[in-house]
């Protein structure tokens, strides 16, 4: 691996100097961890399969150290470092929860304290608040992760990747995945604005006016839910 002056993309955003001390220290740990001895010419192997690059992120790096463990053959070294780093991991979200309690005592309402959920709209902080608060981090990436797999399986990888970038950077309005019971969803109106309700079953042409689209509004709702399309009559009531 060429040493070059690169700069890496930490957890939080932020950048920094990429050093390779501190991968071969991390390395250096993980062999001595599981008591396999190590000398300078094996980390340097292990370090020959890293592809360091301008603005890569800590996640990357270690990612690489793991597999260029596997590929040296050392799994049991491989192993003890994959569990430091999901210890650290789990230690960092304790910390963030723990610096969550303290944020939520000190804000003005709930609503304002809350970090993960645009429809907090609760008035008052109390311990059932402060409750329903603390998971939501967690069901944000599981609904996220059903989501994007099923959108993996229908569309493809690139649909996927592309909805969790808009996602993330607020093209697209995060509602409902703080709960694993989701209570609303959304369809697109553009085929019945067109078409009126005859491709579901109703009778209904395109609205015209407002008087239409109000009563050609009914009859979508109705056909699908009941499964049948109400009179004209009925509809102007």
């Amino acid at each position: 691996m060429e040493i070059k002056n690169f700069t890496i993309t930490k957890r939080d955003g932020s950048k920094d100097s990429f050093s390779l001390d501190k991968i071969m220290n991390a390395i250096v740990k993980a062999f001595e961890s599981v008591n396999v001895p190590s000398d300078l010419g094996t980390i340097s192997k292990i370090l020959s399969h890293l592809d360091i690059k301008d603005d890569i992120t800590v996640e990357d790096i270690q990612n690489q150290v793991e597999e260029a463990l596997m590929r040296e053959g050392f799994y049991k070294v491989a192993k003890s470092f994959m569990l430091y780093r999901q210890q650290h991991t789990e230690d960092r979200e304790t910390l963030a929860k723990l610096q969550f309690l303290s944020d939520y005592m000190e804000s003005a309402n709930a609503a304002t304290s809350s970090k993960f959920d645009a429809n907090a709209n609760v008035e008052h902080k109390n311990i059932a608040t402060l409750i329903g608060e603390l998971p939501k981090s967690n069901f944000i990436r599981l609904n996220r992760r059903l989501l994007t797999e099923r959108c993996k399986k229908m569309y493809g990888k690139e649909l996927a990747d592309k909805y969790i970038d808009l996602l993330t950077h607020h093209f697209i309005y995060k509602n409902d995945e703080t709960s694993l019971a989701n209570y609303c969803a959304s369809i697109t109106m553009y085929p019945w604005l067109i078409g009126g309700t005859t491709a579901i079953g109703g009778n209904s042409t395109a609205p015209t006016n407002l008087k239409s689209f109000a009563g050609g509004f009914i009859n979508m709702v109705l056909a699908r839910t009941t499964g049948s399309t109400p009179t004209s009559r009925q509809t102007s009531r």
